[in-house]
């Protein structure tokens, strides 16, 4: 109900509110009790309305509620604060960096449908060094590149090395004559042998330091023996280690004048001895054997040539 609906209802009720009181006060005192009570409930109605009718004055009218009115602070401006969504986290590559590199173009591959050479027929398995048996024409036996073409094979003791190590056939090739006996001195060395032979005042001098630090070949030099009696046959200024020698003569004047000699071999840790030795001439070099008997050296080179490789020494 509004506020002047309740004024009229109020004015229209003013005077039933009076002329009740005007009949209590006209109402006898032996009478009273029994209309007091049928009167009461009307009277407290009525009493109860015009309680209600009494003026008041109007409430204000009511604000918007505001939630940051419940933390506002007098004379304090509250902040506004714009909420942005959360961003997603961000996966980190660990050793990753920048930007990816460009991947380069994968190679063409070219497949052949067919070979470009012929297909040759598969040889027989060659032997190792040292395998023994004879050399083309019989059955399970290996041909030897270029003994077919030699008029001869080498004669003992220096046929086992040549036919059965091929990098001595591959070097020295086929025999270019007869074996031949040369007397002649040797003497032994640190890292290497000397030999002189007689006839032609030869000195060969094979150094075994390469091989011994497990090569495959050495060197040697021939070097013509030009010592004469009356010369100097050492030098007292080279004083060698306890145990060891100075070479001299023929031998000493070739060590003592070619560094390159004195640094293959060392000092001599031998005296000299006379022997006689096999030696047999190649297309490509010498065979000859050792002083021990048992053994032979093969030593490659070119006609003319005063060095060359040589393989060690090999069983006769």
């Amino acid at each position: 109900m509004s506020i002047a609906k309740t004024r009229s209802a109020c004015r229209i009720l003013r005077w039933p509110y009076a002329g009740l009181f005007a009949t209590l006060a006209r109402v006898k005192p032996t009478r009273l009790p029994h209309r007091l009570i049928t009167l009461l409930p009307i009277f407290v109605g009525v009493l109860m309305l015009a309680v209600a009718c009494q003026p008041r004055e109007a409430a204000p009218a009511e604000d918007p509620f505001v939630v940051a009115d419940l933390f506002a602070t007098p004379g304090k401006a509250l902040a506004t604060l714009q909420l942005s969504p959360t961003p997603l986290p961000t996966q980190t590559i660990v050793g990753f960096s920048g930007s990816p590199e460009p991947t380069l173009p994968l190679p063409t591959v070219v497949i052949l449908l067919q070979p470009t050479l012929p297909i040759g027929e598969f040889a027989p398995t060659p032997r190792p060094p040292g395998a023994g048996g004879s050399v083309g024409g019989g059955p399970g036996t290996v041909e030897a590149p270029g003994a077919a073409g030699c008029a001869q094979t080498p004669p003992m003791p220096f046929t086992p090395a040549w036919q059965n190590i091929e990098i001595v056939r591959e070097t020295l090739r086929c025999p270019a004559g007869a074996t031949q006996g040369f007397d002649g001195v040797y003497q032994p060395f640190e890292r290497g042998i000397m030999f002189w032979r007689q006839s032609d005042r030869n000195i060969f001098i094979i150094s075994l330091s390469s091989i011994r630090q497990g090569q495959a070949t050495d060197t040697w030099w021939r070097i013509t023996d030009t010592w004469q009696e009356g010369e100097s046959e050492s030098d007292a200024s080279l004083v060698p280690p306890d145990g060891l020698s100075q070479p001299v003569r023929g031998f000493g004047k070739a060590w003592r004048n070619n560094g390159f000699v004195r640094e293959a071999l060392g000092w001599a840790n031998g005296p000299e001895q006379f022997y006689t030795s096999q030696w047999l001439s190649f297309e490509g070099g010498w065979m000859m054997v050792a002083p021990d008997g048992a053994t032979v050296y093969a030593l490659g080179a070119d006609p003319g040539v005063s060095t060359g490789s040589h393989f060690g020494n090999f069983p006769r």
